[in-house]
Formats: C-alpha cells, structure tokens, sequence
C-alpha cells in the first residue's frame, strides 16, 4: 500500500490519541502523517422557515443577521480548527520520523474523505465507545465507503503490544490476514487469532487454515476458538489484555454474522480499546 496516514481531528474526540497513535503507524510504516480538520457546512439558514407572516423587509433584513452571524460562526470555527491543527502537529513533531502536514477543509466528512481516499494508508478517527454514545453515521459511512483500513481510537495511547485478529474464514477474512501478516505496522507484537464458531473441528480448521498463512511469512501466532456470544468474545479480549482489535467490516457476503455485519456495529458501541477495521 503506498499514501499517507490520515488522522481526522474535530477537536473532540481523542484528538491527541489520534495523534499519538498516528505517529506509532507512521513511524512504524515510514508513512508520511497527516491532521485533516473538515470543517462542515452551516444549513442554518437552509433549514429556517421562512414561509410564515413575515413583511417582505423583514424577511431581508433576517436572512441578511442570519449571513451576517454565519459569516462571523465561520470565522471563529476556522480559527479553532487552525489552532487545533497546529497544537496537533507540533504535539505530532516531537515523536515522529516521518513528514507531517495538517490540512483544513470546508466540506462534508463523507465525501471529503471519499475524494482523499485514493492517496489514504489508513485513516484514524476518535469515537466514543463502550455505551458512551451511539456511534454516529459519518463513521459507519466512512468505513463503509473509502475502502481503506481505519483505526478508530477510543482511549489514550498504548503501545500496541498484543493483537487480537477476528477470522471467520470467508475470503474477505482471508485477504485481511495476508494484509496483516504483510504490514510492517504490528512489527513484533503478539498475533492471536479467534475463530467463533459452536462446531469445535471446524473452528480449528479454520484456525489451521489461519496459522498457514501467516507461517509462509515466518509469523508465529496463537489461536484461540471461542463458543460464544458477541459480548463474550469483547469480555475474552478485555480479559486477556489485548491492546487492538483486528478485523473485518460490514460485509456483503454470507458470512455476515461474526467478523461482518451486525457484529461489527455491536463492537463499534461496546468495545473500550481500538478498533482496525478492513473494508
């Protein structure tokens, strides 16, 4: 994969997490790093009905307040959002090997990011989990749409030591354990892989199946088969210290129950450490 690695600020959540988790990719890719703040339309006066008893006078000299005030909200948005990239970047230069660069847009999230997608690595993003908050549309839509791994992160940084791979065995499944065993990012952190399944030989066949990939890259990895329910399987990560989770992400095939699908928002809203997801 050639690009940059992306990092998407808003000034709220886990900025300088993203931050910090940017630079550990980055340096660990030699990646150049890059801060996008996008700043998004104000439909303020779109939104305002204006259909109503109003004189005609009136009717200008309110939409004129109403240009006015967006015009000066703009003003005073686009400055924090320069503020808060530069903080980012000089938190980002005091760490990192690579090139950094900060960009600001005035767009919309979605399709801003759909138009960056071709020259992204990977892209991270800051949510709140764990029930804190549901997890919003832009970033099931991101994921969904750019086609491209996304870190998102949800608590400060960690030095990822150990990773939990989620493997299903469908095909999307298997491209995503040759990407990883291929990424320079986890370096010489532990791999473990789970399989989800109530039939015990075929889980371990796919575990088999799993281990052979990453043997013909030299890779040592355990594996670990799981009977269990979506919560079990975030309990079997927390309780075993796991610093990222890897997986797949809303699927279009069958297999849509355990690394696909409905599994992957339930880990969006309920799991507490960051979250790789493949498209």
């Amino acid at each position: 994969m050639s690009g940059f690695i992306l990092c998407c600020v808003d000034g709220k959540n886990f900025n300088e997490a993203v931050c910090d988790y940017g630079v550990y990719v980055s340096n660990s890719t030699n990646s150049p790093l890059r801060f996008l703040n996008i700043v998004e339309h104000n439909s303020s006066a779109k939104e305002l009905d204006l259909s109503g008893n109003i004189a005609l006078g009136a009717k200008d000299d309110l939409l004129e307040k109403l240009s006015h005030d967006e015009e000066e909200s703009s003003r005073v948005t686009i400055k924090k959002s320069r503020e808060l990239l530069k903080n980012i970047e000089d938190r980002a230069k005091k760490t990192i090997k690579t090139d950094v660069s900060i960009s600001l847009i005035h767009g919309e999230v979605v399709q801003s990011l759909i138009e960056l997608r071709t020259d992204i690595k990977i892209a991270l993003l800051g949510i709140h989990s764990n029930n804190q908050t549901k997890i919003g549309d832009n970033i099931k839509e991101v994921i969904r749409e750019i086609h491209k791994p996304v870190l998102l992160v949800n608590q400060e940084f960690t030095q990822p030591k150990k990773i939990l791979i989620a493997y299903n065995g469908s095909n999307e499944a298997k491209e995503i354990l040759k990407i990883v065993a291929l990424n320079p990012l986890f370096g010489e952190v532990q791999r473990t892989i789970i399989n989800s399944n109530k039939d015990v030989t075929i889980s371990e066949k796919l575990l088999q199946e799993a281990k052979e990939i990453f043997a013909s890259q030299n890779i040592r990895v355990e594996t670990h088969s799981l009977q269990a329910d979506k919560k079990e399987i975030i309990d079997y990560c927390n309780d075993n210290n796991f610093d990222i989770l890897v997986m797949g992400a809303y699927g279009h095939s069958r297999f849509t129950d355990f690394v696909f699908g409905s599994f992957t928002s339930y880990v969006l809203e309920n799991f507490n450490k960051p979250i790789l997801l493949f498209k």
